[in-house]
């Protein structure tokens, strides 16, 4: 009658050392594979903020191609943030990342869009839309810098 209670409680303390086993090589793969997964999302946010800023771009040459015009563009902003500064005829987009998405400090030409990485901790991913040729005005004004941040809703922008 010994041997039955010595061998039941064996099994348990196998089932033990096996779930704590299974558990550390799982947390061990997460903490080699979790940075990669997050600099994977920061890459696949820092491409959709580049379609984003793409779509607003062109808006933006729509109507200036027909006057009297007006567009709606229905914004979200899941990550980072959207500045608008009239003064310096610039719409910025800038977003804190684990990826490194360009060359650091240096402003790097991606079609319309001037791509700048800078390191503070983190990566700090500047995208930026230039526009030289025409006034920008934000809500009739061309002085006051407008900022987007993260939002549940899109914004609506005319």
């Amino acid at each position: 009658m010994r041997r039955y209670f010595n061998r039941r409680g064996q099994i348990w303390v196998e089932t033990v050392i096996y779930t704590l086993i299974g558990m550390a090589v799982i947390g061990l793969v997460l903490a080699g594979a979790l940075p990669k997964i997050n600099e994977k999302k920061d890459s696949l946010t820092i491409e959709r903020s580049i379609e984003a800023l793409g779509n607003i771009d062109d808006k933006i040459y729509a109507v200036l191609s027909a006057s009297e015009s007006r567009r709606v563009i229905n914004l979200e902003v899941k990550s980072g943030s959207l500045v608008i500064d009239p003064a310096a005829n610039t719409i910025s987009w800038i977003i804190d990342s684990s990826f490194e998405y360009s060359e650091l400090d240096k402003s790097v030409p991606f079609g319309n869009l001037d791509v700048t990485t800078t390191k503070n901790g983190d990566y700090e991913v500047r995208l930026e839309l230039k526009y030289d040729d025409f006034d920008l005005k934000y809500d009739d004004q061309n002085i006051n810098e407008r900022q987007f941040n993260v939002a549940p809703t899109p914004y609506v922008i005319v």
